[in-house]
């Protein structure tokens, strides 16, 4: 009797232990996923961190001083992922056309990669020449960007809203 006794206890044990590692298995860390309003708040403030970042990149090459920026949000910003990949396209523009001329507007623009979480990362020029390519952060473009080097939630560069 003692014996089934103990076969009893140590397969219920036995059986316990494998329930809760079964248990455990299926409570990893899951995904979590933030609200739209906390994606839209990460987005607003990556345009804002990378317009920052684009002044200071025109106001150090006098090619396109004066030119209007056009900052676009980082695509890489969606639920899973609110802080993006930590880079957005701005584009720089100026327009010209012959005095007293309706017609013939001529566009001339620039195109750069920015940071929205450093001031420091700066601007890597894309057209019209290609320093994006040969980028080492490029490879951060389009996935989403570790905690580690694109904090959630973004911080503030110096003289963002």
């Amino acid at each position: 009797m003692k014996i089934s006794r103990t076969f009893f206890l140590t397969f219920t044990i036995a059986v316990f232990a494998a329930a809760c590692m079964l248990a455990l298995a299926g409570c990893g860390k899951k995904e979590e996923i933030s609200s739209f309003a906390t994606v839209e708040e990460q987005r607003a403030q990556g345009r804002a961190n990378a317009y920052v970042v684009a002044a200071e990149y025109q106001r150090q090459n006098p090619r396109i001083q004066g030119w209007e920026a056009i900052v676009k949000a980082d695509s890489s910003h969606t639920s899973a992922c609110p802080q993006g990949d930590g880079w957005t396209e701005v584009v720089f523009m100026r327009t010209e056309r012959t005095d007293g001329s309706t017609k013939n507007l001529q566009v001339e623009k620039a195109t750069v990669m920015c940071s929205t979480v450093s001031i420091n990362e700066g601007c890597v020029m894309v057209s019209p020449t290609n320093n994006w390519d040969k980028f080492p952060k490029k490879a951060m473009d389009g996935a989403c960007g570790p905690i580690a080097e694109v904090p959630m939630p973004l911080p503030k560069v110096a003289g963002a809203k």
